[in-house]
This record gives structure tokens, C-alpha cells and sequence, in this order.
């Protein structure tokens, strides 16, 4: 009776496992496709609210308009890969903001990934977030010439709120922030322009 059960019971195990679904084979993972995101279609451009003066950048390529009674504060260097001018608005300095007042900086720096704009405002997050600053309201958005844009509002701890957008010029890279009225900030920094 025991030899029965065991070729029985071999038998209906040989059964099972010739009817058992078989290993699934794996299949190596497909990396996933990076798409550059898609952008909104270009601003059009829009008449500011405000009598205008243009900043032009003629070595960079771009102008933009800002309040014809602010100031300028020429382009200076800025460490070794970059330059630096600056919008001030009546009363304002580089140094100090004014009752009321707003500043805007116009920074073009020489910095690496190039040509690769999401990474590096990924960078430039990153070292605001390990620094304690809060970034929000960040979106992609393309200018009126098409070229892509990532503008965001940031918080410094214990400090108010500022507008930065980031947007390639050439193989650089080309920062504007600002402080003080926001909206109006912005509004200036979406005149930004290739040189006609």
C-alpha cells in the first residue's frame, strides 16, 4: 500500500508540476524615455503698465523694459562667471530697498550642465532648499521668442518673498530677481526679449 501511495502520490506531483504555470521570465526594465516638458506657446508680448525705458545687453543678446523713472546700476563682474546690473527703483540702492520700493538684478552667468536648463534650475533648487529657502509657485513657461523660462517665487528664512526666472542665453544662462513689488517684478521680467 505504501509503494502505491508514493508512485500515487509522485505520479500526481509530476502532474501538477507539468500543468503549473511555468517561472515567469523577467524582462529587463525599459529605462524610461526623458521628454522635455511641454511648454505653454509664447507669451505674446504686452504693453507694460508703465512708461517704459529698455535695458539692452548687447553681448548677451536680449533687452527688457522697466520703469523709464528707475535707475540703472551698470553691469559689474560677479565672481569669475558671471556679471550683474541692476533696475532700482526711486530711492532704492543696491544696498536698500525703499519704502515702497523695488529692485530688480539682471544676472547672466557661465555655469554648468549648459544647454540644459532643467537641470539647472534642478541645481539651483537644490542649493536654495539646502540652504533653507522656501521655492514656490514654480512653472516652465516659454518667452515671446519661444525659448524656455522657469520662473518661481522664493522665501530666504526669515526673509520676504523675491521673483526669480531663469532662462538660457547662448550657451549662459540668464537669472533675473527681484524684490519688493512682485507683480510688478514679474511684469518686467516677461518683457525680456531677444535684441530686435
Amino acid at each position: 500500500m505504501n509503494r502505491i501511495n508514493l508512485g500515487t502520490s509522485l505520479l500526481i506531483l509530476f502532474l501538477l508540476a507539468a500543468c503549473a504555470p511555468s517561472t515567469p521570465v523577467v524582462q529587463p526594465a525599459v529605462p524610461a524615455v526623458e521628454t522635455a516638458p511641454t511648454l505653454p506657446p509664447p507669451t505674446a508680448p504686452v504693453a507694460p503698465p508703465f512708461e517704459p525705458a529698455t535695458y539692452r545687453d548687447e553681448a548677451n543678446g536680449f533687452e527688457l523694459d522697466y520703469p523709464s523713472d528707475w535707475s540703472l546700476d551698470p553691469n559689474s563682474v560677479v565672481g569669475t562667471r558671471g556679471t550683474q546690473a541692476q533696475l532700482l527703483s526711486p530711492g532704492t540702492t543696491p544696498e536698500t530697498l525703499a519704502e515702497g520700493g523695488s529692485r530688480l538684478s539682471i544676472v547672466v552667468y557661465d555655469w554648468d550642465p549648459k544647454g540644459d536648463l532643467g537641470a539647472y534650475v534642478a541645481q539651483r533648487r537644490l542649493a536654495w532648499d539646502s540652504s533653507g529657502f522656501k521655492v514656490m509657485n514654480g512653472s516652465m513657461t516659454a518667452l515671446v521668442d519661444g525659448r524656455p523660462a522657469s520662473d518661481f517665487f522664493i522665501e530666504p528664512p526669515g526673509g520676504s518673498l523675491s521673483y526669480f526666472l531663469l532662462t538660457p542665453v547662448g550657451d549662459r544662462y540668464l537669472q533675473l530677481a527681484g524684490d519688493g513689488d512682485l507683480a510688478l517684478i514679474e511684469t518686467i521680467a516677461r518683457t525680456l526679449r531677444p535684441l530686435r
